[in-house]
């Protein structure tokens, strides 16, 4: 079972590749598990024999983005000049037999006018239906409360001898981060943050500390 976001919505959104390049990406639909884009976008298509990768991913703010689930299009099951209705399942590699939900493409194939070699498709993302795994409704078994107490002694970072330590945590698709402690090597946080477990899910915490760092990216300082 698989938990998107601990307040059992998603932030959607949609990135097209082609040949291992990105070719569009939709905008993100906040809060939502059945998501309407109505967005529109024309791609040049070099060889139908390259297949339009689809991956679908829930956006966290400040931290990685979670991915959903992915499905590919093969462009040479299309008609030429001909918009049709497209439902493609979403998969996860990783949890082969999960239903992932589905996305809806209305996509047209047609020749471009001035090379008839390329081929122009136009794809009219609709709408994509999340499946009851992503729910509120999910059952847990358990819920581990961790406290994030002190810092003692951390890594220096930054030039004047100091860093400003913040600490992420990861089990599965569920994620906290810290508040950042300015200017110190050991830090108070006195933060508590819950996580749950479920039936199918293994144990194991991923505990990160992170020097801030403004306009570049934060310093690692450990796991």
């Amino acid at each position: 079972i698989i938990l998107m976001s601990l307040t059992g919505t998603s932030d959607p959104y949609v990135k097209f590749k082609i040949g291992g390049k990105e070719v569009f990406r939709s905008k993100t639909i906040h809060k939502n598990l059945n998501p309407v884009w109505e967005e529109k976008t024309c791609i040049l298509i070099e060889h139908l024999r390259e297949p339009l990768y689809i991956k679908v991913f829930d956006y966290d703010f400040g931290l990685q983005d979670d991915f959903i689930g992915s499905a590919f299009l093969d462009l040479t099951s299309l008609e030429l000049n001909r918009q049709t209705d497209v439902t493609l399942s979403l998969k996860d590699p990783h949890y082969p037999d999960h239903d992932m939900g589905s996305i809806l493409l209305s996509v047209l194939l047609a020749p471009r006018e001035e090379q008839r070699e390329v081929i122009s498709l136009s794809i009219f993302t609709r709408s994509l239906c999340l499946s009851d795994l992503h729910r509120k409704s999910q059952l847990w078994q358990d819920i581990v409360s961790v406290t994030l107490i002190e810092g003692r002694e951390l890594k220096a970072m930054d030039a004047n001898g100091l860093s400003d330590p913040y600490v992420k945590f990861r089990l599965g698709h569920q994620k906290y981060k810290s508040k950042i402690v300015p200017k110190t090597l050991n830090p108070q946080w006195r933060e508590q943050f819950d996580f749950h477990l479920y039936e199918e899910r293994g144990g194991i915490i991923d505990i990160t500390v992170w020097d801030k760092d403004a306009g570049k990216r934060d310093d690692f300082i450990g796991r």
